[in-house]
C-alpha cells in the first residue's frame, strides 16, 4: 500500500489539480495524471520541482495553442501561486520513510484484499486491517508465541538452535521428543475436525510483514488437515487458502500489544494461555513495576499499581485476578526452585510440570493464618517439599485434596512419605498410589471432625485417666524421649493456660 504524504501537501496539491482545470478543460485532466502520482507517491524536494515543472510547461502549452486567454489568466493568476505554496509546505513537511511492500495478500472466490470494516477493536484500541485470503503453505507460525514459551527455551537448550517451522508444527502436535509435555495440549485434533466441517471460522491475524500475531493452532489445525489421512478432498481444499486480517504498515507496537492482549486474555472459546503463562506475564510485568518505583511501594500505592496492571493484562477493573496470580506464581517459583536446585530435576520438565499443576498452588495459597494450608507447609520445610514431590510426581489427583494438607500428624506425614516412595510405571499403579494419598488425607480430615465432635472435656477426663493410671516406670520403660518431650510441652503449654483463666476465675471469686 502506497504511504500516503502529508496532509497538507496533499491539499496544495489537490488545489493545483482544480486550478489546472480552471485553466483548461482539455489538459486539465493530463496536469491531474501528473500531480495524481505524486499523491500516491512519496517524493523527494527535485521530484516535486520536476513535478510541478511538467505540470506549468503542460497548461502552458495548452493554453497558448487555444489561445486561451482566459485559461492564460488563471494560469499566471492562480497556478503560479500554487506553486509556490506547494513548495513551500514541501519544504517544511517531512516526507515520511518508504516502507516495503510486507506481506501481501491474494484475492481468492472473487474476493479482493481490503480493509476492514467496521474498523476492528482490540482492548478498548481501534485498530486499522486489511483483509484477504493467504495460501496456507505461505503461513508461518509464530515462534515468538508466549504460548509456547517454556517449549521454545526447552527446544533451545536441547538442540541449541531455534525450531523449524516443520518442528513447530510438531511441537503443536506434542510429536516432538521434549520430556514433560503433555498429551493433547493444544487440542489441535479436536479444532481439525471442526474446520474441516466449517472452514476457519475466526481469521488468524497477520503483522504487517507476515508474522502470525494470532492463530498458531487454527494455523496447525489446517496444516493437520492437509497430512493426515483422516480428512476427504473437499475438506482439504477447504483449508488451501485462508481468510486472514493484516494489520496495516502503519500499525505501532501499541496496536500490536492490544491485539495480543485482547485475543488471550479477554474470555473467548478459544483455548486461551494456560493459567500458567498468563499468570508468569503478569507477575514479570509487577517485579519490572516494582523495580521503577523509586521506594518500595505501600499498600495504598500496591493497590493503584496492581489496578493499572489489571487493565493492562484486560483482567477487569478489580485486583482480584491479579493478587491471586501473584500468590499462584510466588508458589510456582517456590516449586520449581526445589524441583530443579534441589532435586536436580531438568529445568524445562519442572516448567511443565508447573504448568500443568498450576491450579494447585491456588489453594497452596490459601490460608495464610494458623491452621490454614499455607501456613502448615510455611511452618514446615520438610513437609512443604514432601508436597512438592508428591505434585511433581502425579500423585495428589485433584486440587481439592490440597485444602486437607492443613490436618498434618504423624500418621499422614508417615502415609505421605511411604506414597511418595512407592514407583509407578504405568497409569493403573499411579492411580493406587493417588488412592492412598486420597486415604490418607481423607482419614486425617475425619480425626480431626472427630475431636471437634466429642469435645475437649470428654476427652481431657479420658487422658487424665490414662496418666494418673500409668505406672512410673512406664515413663522410663515405655514412653520414647521424643513422646516424653512432646508431653512435657504440652503441659507447660497447658499449665500456662490454666493458670491464666483459674486466675481470672478466683479473682472474680474474692471481688
Amino acid at each position: 500500500m502506497a504511504v500516503a504524504i502529508s496532509e497538507a501537501l496533499q491539499h496544495e496539491l489537490e488545489e493545483v489539480i482544480q486550478a489546472a482545470h480552471r485553466a483548461s478543460a482539455d489538459v486539465g485532466a493530463q496536469a491531474e495524471a501528473v500531480l495524481r502520482e505524486g499523491l500516491d507517491h512519496p517524493l523527494s524536494n527535485e521530484e516535486t520541482v520536476t513535478l510541478l515543472t511538467q505540470v506549468l510547461a503542460t497548461l502552458k502549452r495548452g493554453v497558448e495553442e487555444r489561445g486561451d486567454e482566459r485559461g492564460h489568466a488563471a494560469l499566471s493568476a492562480d497556478i503560479a501561486t500554487l506553486v509556490a505554496r506547494v513548495a513551500a509546505v514541501r519544504e517544511s513537511v517531512a516526507m515520511p520513510t518508504k516502507k516495503h511492500a510486507g506481506f501481501q495478500l491474494a484475492p481468492y472466490n472473487g474476493l479482493q484484499p481490503g480493509p476492514v470494516r467496521p474498523r476492528p477493536t482490540f482492548h478498548t484500541k481501534p485498530v486499522p486491517m486489511r483483509c484477504g485470503y493467504v495460501k496456507l503453505t505461505d503461513l508461518k507460525l509464530w515462534d515468538e508465541n508466549v504460548r509456547l514459551d517454556i517449549h521454545l527455551a526447552q527446544f533451545q537448550q536441547k538442540h541449541g538452535r531455534r525450531p523449524t517451522q516443520e518442528e513447530l508444527l510438531d511441537i503443536m502436535n506434542v510429536r516432538g521428543d521434549l520430556p514433560g509435555t503433555v498429551k493433547n495440549q493444544f487440542q489441535i485434533e479436536p479444532l481439525a475436525r471442526s474446520i474441516a466441517a466449517n472452514g476457519v471460522q475466526k481469521p488468524p491475524i497477520l503483522d504487517f510483514d507476515g508474522t502470525l500475531l494470532d492463530g498458531n493452532r487454527r494455523v496447525t489445525a489446517c496444516h493437520y488437515i492437509l497430512q493426515s489421512d483422516e480428512f476427504q478432498a473437499d475438506e482439504k481444499k477447504r483449508v488451501e487458502y485462508i481468510f486472514v486480517w493484516q494489520l496495516t504498515e502503519d500499525a505501532t507496537p501499541d496496536d500490536r500489544e492490544a491485539v495480543v492482549v485482547a485475543l488471550n486474555f479477554a474470555d473467548d472459546c478459544q483455548v486461551e494461555w494456560p493459567d500458567y503463562i498468563r499468570a508468569r506475564k503478569v507477575y514479570d510485568q509487577w517485579q519490572s513495576m516494582l523495580v521503577l518505583e523509586a521506594t518500595s511501594p505501600g499498600p495504598k500505592r500496591q493497590v493503584e499499581m496492581k489496578r493499572q496492571l489489571s487493565r493492562t493484562f484486560a483482567l477487569g477493573p478489580d485486583t482480584a485476578t491479579v493478587n491471586r496470580y501473584l500468590k499462584m506464581m510466588e508458589w510456582a517459583n517456590d516449586f520449581e526452585e526445589h524441583h530443579i536446585n534441589e532435586r536436580n530435576r531438568d529445568e524445562f520438565e519442572v516448567k511443565h510440570a508447573s504448568n500443568t499443576y498450576f491450579q494447585y498452588f491456588d489453594e497452596l495459597s490459601k490460608g495464610a493464618k494458623p491452621g490454614g494450608v499455607a501456613h502448615t507447609l510455611n511452618e514446615d520445610e520438610n513437609y512443604k517439599h514432601l508436597v512438592f514431590d508428591l505434585l511433581f510426581q502425579g500423585k495428589i489427583k485433584s486440587f481439592a485434596l490440597i485444602r486437607k494438607l492443613k490436618y498434618l500428624d504423624d500418621e499422614v506425614r508417615k502415609g505421605l512419605l511411604e506414597a511418595l516412595a512407592i514407583e509407578t510405571r504405568n497409569e493403573d499403579e499411579l492411580e493406587a498410589v493417588q488412592d492412598r494419598v486420597e486415604l490418607v488425607l481423607n482419614a486425617a480430615h475425619n480425626r480431626k471432625a472427630e475431636i471437634r465432635q466429642v469435645g475437649a472435656n470428654p476427652r481431657i477426663e479420658s487422658f487424665v485417666r490414662f496418666l494418673e493410671d500409668l505406672p512410673v516406670k512406664a515413663f522410663r520403660d515405655e514412653v520414647t524421649p521424643q513422646n516424653l518431650r512432646r508431653l512435657l510441652n504440652a503441659l507447660v503449654l497447658v499449665r500456662r493456660q490454666a493458670e491464666e483463666i483459674l486466675g481470672e476465675d478466683e479473682g472474680a471469686a474474692q471481688g
